[in-house]
Order: C-alpha cells, then structure tokens, then sequence
C-alpha cells in the first residue's frame, strides 16, 4: 500500500512536517499536543474519553479566548462559549477533576524585542469549587521561570589587596539559566585583573564552570594601570536543582565568595493575567452553562500558585514539558487531583514532577510510535488512527505505553500521595481545632448573655419586693407623649402648602374682615368715585371723562435750577393715583 502523509484521531490531525518536529532541537507545535493529549484521553482512563479526569479544550483555547482585546474572562468567554459544549456533560462533569489550559507566551528581551515563543501549562484544579465554597487553584507549571534580584552592597576583596573589588548588581534566572551582572575593579597595585572566564558558581555542592562572559567595558589594567570589567556571567544548571541560594568565586582564586540568594519563585505578570481571565471565564461559564445556577461561582477563590518543578536544560523542550505534565494529570485519580487544590508549595516541591532526562526519554519514545503509527496507517490504507487502533489491539498497547510510565511512576506517586494526606490530615485537624476554638467562644459569649439577663430579671423582682415591704419608694409612672395630628395645624403642615393656597388665602382674608366691620370713611367714598366713573362711562360710550385739576406753578430753587433741568420729566399721575387722592379729600376735610 501507499505510504499516508497525514494521521487523524477525532478530528485531529498531524501530517509528515509535524512528526519531524519530535526531533533532536526541534519544537513542540499545538498540532502535536494536541494529537497526543486526545489519545492520553481515550486510553489512559480504563473508561475511556468519558471517565478522563482532566477536561482539555485545546492548545488554542486561551489565544482565543483573550483575543478582540477581550480585558477580561467574562467579555472573552463569548469567543469561545461553544468550547466546552463540545465535551459531553460540560466543563462541570462530576468527572472531570481539573482543566489543563497550554499557554503560549511571547518573550521579549530586555530591550522590548521579540525572543521568542514559550509553552508552559496552567492546570485548574477543582474547577467547580469556586460555587462549592471548596479549594480550587490555577497551578502555573512553567519549566523556564524567570526571576531575578537586585543586589547593594554585596562586594567582596582580592586577599592580601585594598585596591581590588568584585561587586555584583543583579542574579536573574532563566529556566535552567543564572545570570550574574558583576563589575570587577583594580587599582593596577597587584597587576592586571583576574580574567572573569575563570569564576565559578557553588549550588547544592555542585560547582558550575565555564561561564559565558559579555562584557560592556572591558580593561584589564596591568602593573601600575588600573582596570575595570563590567558585564555578565552566565551559568548553565542541571535541571533538577531545585535551591535558591548560590555562591560565586570570582576569577581564578583569591577572592572572596559572594553569597547570592534569589527570593522563592512569584508569579509574573503574565501568569497572574492567565489566572485572572481563567477564573473569569469559569465564572461566566457556571453562570450559563452550571449545574446549579443559583450558587454563585466565586472568581476570587482560585488562587493562583507557582508550583516548584524541574527546569529544562535547553531552549526547545517546554511544549513536551507541557504534554508530560498533561499525561501525567491524565493518569492520576480524581480525588487526588482536587486535594491537590489544597496543597501548599512546600508539599508540591516534592511530587515527582519530570525532569529533563524523563522529557528526552519521552521525546524518543513518541518519535518512535509517529512511525510507527503511520507505516501502519500505510499498510491499512487509512489516515483514520481511530479505527486503527480499535482493529489492532498491539498497536494500541503500543501507543499506550508510548504515552505513559504507570508502573514506573506508581512508587512516587505513592510517596507523594502519603505526604499530601499528612498535610491535609494535618490542615484539617487545624481547621477542627479553630473551629471548636470558635465554637467555645460563641458558647461562652452566650452565656455570659444569659447571666446578664437572668441578673437584670433578678433585680427586676427584688425592686418590686422591695416596693412592696415598703424599703424603696415607687417612682410615679411617666405618661405617654401627647401625639399631634396631622390635621391640627401644625409646622409641618403649613410648611407642606403650596404657594398658591397661600396667597389664596392672603387674598380671602381682608374680604372676611371687611364683612364682619363697618365700612370705614375711605370705602364710602371709593365706592361713590368708582359708581360716579362707571356712570360716566357708560353716558360718553365707553370714553373715560377726565377732570383737569388747574396747575400749580412751583418755586424753583435758584440754587438747583441747573439739576431741575437736567432731571428727566415726570410721569402723569396714574388713575390709582387720582383714585386715592380724590379719595383721601374728605378726610382731610373732615380734620
């Protein structure tokens, strides 16, 4: 039969350039992983894809879910709300334990250049606990971390010298990579400076040689010539060294060692993004998709933790890193994995999470069952692994073993799985000893209550027994306020009337006082003035008859005559006016 160029296993494919990249420097891509993680699912568990612990929505799923400048995990889950569907039960099943989520990270250097790309894997424990009031926690598993520390005052002297210094400024890490930022002074007193080649770093009782030196000053000085180099010293680790403390011997001897000490491993700025928009997303999901949407799901309560693991020892492994650590979750029991969620660093620093020698055996062993897979794929005359595999019960074991060491692995994680009961054996017994602590509290604070009441009520009796032989005299009784009504007038309800009513009333109170006196001289006389118009009115058609009143010439004041004049005229008189003051006649009169 014809040799096949493409594999595909439940709608996952990978061809004949994917498979080259299980090779010696290559890198991982997401076709592979997630090619692999979708077999581990179907036969790992002995149940098959449903009875899988660890629910995976692809390689791709957190580009997505961030991309359209999404700010968080709720506005994101829209992007990808049909994800999930796809598993049977949703992302809730009682089965699934934890949600393993590859993240892809663009490095940049120090200048703000592209570096590269990076995978390392958040594994979301417990996922539903966030609405259970149970631990749940997103496990950043990253096997290049990156930290670093600024030094002062961390110096040291060439013996027997004054005028000969090493001095470090900063130590970061890289994965498997300690870089020393130094600068070594010389005041040319003993002769040029120690080459800075020759210096060696001390971890765990293992001496790291042979650094790679950059150097942006460099002058040696020599007798009499001071000199100066400034750069950096990069050391390469074993992977497995799990310390964070260093020594550094500088140049070839004579100086004094430098202790250097990072602090432990925090998370960075992108690893806490990754958490916040992964506890969003679950958030937004339960409030959908959930099982009991009536329990709020608390985005808050998935903390984020660095679990300490082995560091790759190149630049090109941490997609398998990645795999191994699924696989490996995949393989494990559901229970274990939700008290995982619970565990501290200290207890996680001791599972037995794979090193670079088990991702390299890993790397072999899968590039082997690809060609496999495909010669018999060829001989089949099928791209389709899936029905491969259910006709070929070797192949099958094969591509099983390929994925998974259980009987290699079973001894440790037995161990480990002792020491995570004792923590949490020991975290509970905490929790019950705080409780009952709280529990004495409450039922003493209840009592000393009770005590008071039953003393106040013992008092109260006495008081009347007392009243009664006579010994205390009783108080008179208090009686109650007297409450005012509404409807009595008061402050409140005049200040409540609208302005209207009030100038209504302002209006009909002068005519009732009128009604209820004799009408005054100055009434009299204006209701004969106004009758005495109308019927002069009504005599010249509606024309008003005005009566000239003869001037009167006034004295001017030779002193003002120059303010007469330039003062504006004056108005005639109004007919009010004229009213009034032909009303006001007859009293005068009258005095």
């Amino acid at each position: 039969m014809a040799p096949v160029s493409e594999l595909v296993f439940r709608r996952t494919a990978i061809n004949l350039r994917d498979a080259a990249r299980l090779g010696e420097g290559e890198d991982l891509n997401d076709a592979l992983l997630d090619f692999f993680i979708k077999l581990g699912q179907a036969l790992i568990p002995k149940g098959g894809d449903d009875k899988a612990p660890v629910a995976y929505l692809g390689s791709l799923f957190f580009k997505q879910l961030t991309s359209a400048f999404g700010t968080s995990g709720e506005e994101g889950w829209k992007h990808v709300q049909n994800w999930a569907k796809r598993k049977a039960g949703g992302l809730f099943k009682p089965t699934y334990a934890a949600f393993s989520v590859p993240i892809n990270e663009d490095l940049k250097d120090e200048k703000g250049n592209e570096a590269g790309n990076h995978w390392w894997l958040a594994l979301v424990l417990n996922p539903p606990g966030g609405a259970k009031a149970e631990p749940t926690s997103v496990m950043v598993l990253d096997s290049m971390q990156r930290r670093e520390k600024q030094f002062t005052g961390v110096a040291g002297t060439l013996k027997g010298t004054r005028g000969y210094t090493i001095e470090v400024t900063k130590m970061e890490q890289a994965g498997y990579l300690v870089i020393v930022s130094f600068i070594a002074k010389g005041d040319g007193s003993a002769g040029p400076l120690q080459r800075p080649e020759a210096s060696k770093l001390y971890v765990e009782n293992i001496a790291l040689l042979k650094p790679e030196l950059g150097l942006k000053i460099n002058m040696g000085g020599g007798h009499g010539t001071p000199g100066i180099f400034e750069g950096t010293l990069t050391f390469a680790l074993d992977g497995r060294v799990r310390s964070s403390a260093f020594r550094l011997d500088y140049g070839e001897a004579g100086y004094s060692l430098l202790n250097l000490e990072f602090d432990p491993f925090v998370l960075t700025k992108m690893q806490k993004n990754v958490s916040r928009f992964l506890g969003g997303y679950l958030a937004k999901e339960w409030e959908t998709n959930g099982p009991d949407k009536k329990k709020r799901f608390e985005k808050q309560s998935a903390r984020a933790l660095v679990a300490d693991v082995y560091q790759q020892e190149n630049l090109n492994d941490c997609g398998v890193f990645v795999l191994e650590n699924t696989l490996r979750s995949i393989s494990m029991k559901g229970e274990f994995l939700k008290g995982m969620a619970g565990a501290t660093p200290g207890v996680l620093k001791s599972f037995p999470w794979p090193s670079q020698e088990d991702i390299t055996a890993r790397k072999e062993k899968l590039k082997a069952i690809t060609a496999r897979m495909f010669s018999a794929a060829g001989d089949k005359g099928t791209t389709d692994l899936d029905l491969l595999l259910k006709g070929d019960a070797a192949l099958r074991a094969e591509v099983l073993a390929s994925l998974t060491d259980l009987d290699a692995s079973q001894e440790n994680m037995t161990a480990f799985a002792g020491t995570l009961q004792k923590e949490l054996a020991a975290r509970q017994q905490d929790k019950d000893a705080i409780d009952a602590e709280k529990a004495k509290k409450e039922e003493q604070m209840q009592q000393r209550k009770l005590d008071a009441r039953m003393k106040k009520d013992e008092d109260a009796k006495q008081m009347q027994e007392d009243i009664k032989r006579g010994i205390v005299k009783a108080l008179p009784k208090v009686g109650k306020r007297r409450h005012i009504s509404s409807n009595s007038g008061s402050r409140s309800r005049s200040r409540s009337r609208s302005r209207s009513e009030r100038k209504k009333k302002a209006k009909v109170q002068p005519k009732k006082r009128a009604e209820n006196s004799e009408d005054s001289d100055y009434e009299v006389v204006k209701r004969k003035k106004s009758k005495e118009r109308n019927e002069a009115r009504d005599a010249t058609g509606g024309r008003k008859e005005r009566k000239e009143e003869p001037k009167q010439k006034k004295r001017r004041n030779p002193s003002s005559r120059s303010a007469s004049e330039s003062s504006p005229p004056k108005k005639k008189p109004s007919r009010r006016q004229e009213d009034s003051r032909s009303a006001s006649e007859p009293r005068r009169r009258r005095r």
